[in-house]
């Protein structure tokens, strides 16, 4: 069996910054945002961008790297698969099959470490974006780690929320409504741009090239190769409530 990691194992791993870079912390708070912290390696993947027929494809690459980092630092017993290969995902992840996809849930200790880091949250929210800019904001410049990350603008997020709130623009969901104060704030930005289709600098408009999504609908806007429109996802599910 994998070593559990404690809490204050994980925050160790989490503060330490030749084990734990930018796109790590990314990808789980990715996983973190997600309804009961879970999800397939396939959603995740495209809510990160990942574009192509495999958007899981670089998750997997990324999870090996992640514990092999971990495991130059710390004593893990890692679980061995039937082929006698490493499972590293199960050192950050439970594992379920929901009937079509396999799901990663961040363990619970994991999650506690991301909230007492001040790591759990919107994935990649840059503060580079100078605060003086008020209506239009440069996004999109390339930064090379192990995956290619864009630059978000908190303050471009901070204009569309105050401009269209915090419900889902799919359908409705509202995290103040059903977590209390917990939730109050919380929601996802989704750029009706892909990040992923950006190049050199794009000058982004809050109000008219963001929308609030919640995580699920996020997920699956960019579950095909191509993202939906909001239209069209807000017909498959307007479709979908009908045959309830």
């Amino acid at each position: 069996m994998v070593t559990n990691l404690t809490k204050e194992q994980f925050i160790e791993i989490l503060l330490d910054t030749e084990i734990t870079n930018p796109t790590d912390s990314n990808i789980l708070q990715v996983f973190y945002s997600c309804k009961k912290h879970k999800a397939s390696a396939s959603d995740a993947g495209r809510m990160l961008g990942y574009a192509g027929k495999r958007p899981a494809g670089p998750l997997n690459l990324w999870v090996g790297r992640y514990a092999k980092r971990i495991a130059s630092k710390h004593d893990i017993d890692f679980s061995v698969r039937k082929s006698q290969k490493y499972k590293f995902w199960d050192l950050f992840f439970e594992g379920e099959d929901d009937g079509h996809s396999f799901i990663w849930k961040l363990r619970h200790n994991l999650v506690e470490a991301l909230q007492e880091t001040n790591l759990a949250g919107d994935f990649d929210q840059s503060n580079e974006i100078p605060d003086n800019i008020a209506d239009k904001f440069p996004e999109g410049a390339k930064r090379l780690v192990s995956v290619n990350v864009y630059e978000r603008s908190p303050q471009a997020r901070k204009r569309c929320i105050e401009k269209h709130g915090t419900k889902c623009a799919i359908c409705g969901f509202d995290f103040s409504v059903e977590y209390g104060e917990i939730g109050k704030g919380f929601i996802h930005v989704h750029h009706l741009t892909p990040v992923y289709e950006m190049s050199g600098e794009y000058v982004v408009d809050p109000i008219t090239d963001f929308v609030p999504l919640c995580p699920n609908c996020h997920a699956m806007i960019h579950k095909n190769k191509s993202a939906l429109s909001i239209d069209e996802l807000r017909q498959h599910y307007k479709e979908a409530q009908g045959r309830k």
